[in-house]
């Protein structure tokens, strides 16, 4: 009988929550570092630029979670709550972005 590597080797998502937990880490400081500072417009342009970075890399992320949640059924259980760790920071970020409206900020 013939096995394929999925069935021989356990599917893994820690990268997808190491990636989220990173990317709300980096973000929540970004936010903390712009309500606090007086002067702001550093820390935009470096938010900005992470914002660029970490799209691209948590689209990538949800996509290779998406393709495993479809082609692994027997551990859809196991990434879909990876999905929802790594969607998680779309809301927070939404939150951050309305207090900095609300503050007039931005």
């Amino acid at each position: 009988m013939q096995t394929t590597l999925t069935q021989e080797e356990p599917f893994e998502a820690r990268t997808a929550t190491e990636l989220a937990v990173g990317c709300f880490t980096i973000g929540t400081l970004f936010f903390t570092l712009f309500l606090t500072l007086q002067d702001t417009s550093f820390i935009f342009i470096i938010g900005c630029i992470f914002i660029i970075l970490a799209l691209p890399l948590n689209a990538i992320m949800l996509t290779h979670l998406l393709y495993s949640f479809y082609i692994l059924p027997q551990r859809r259980k196991y990434i879909r709550v990876k999905i929802i760790i790594l969607l998680s920071n779309v809301p927070i970020a939404f939150v951050y972005f309305n207090i900095l409206k609300t503050l007039q900020l931005l």
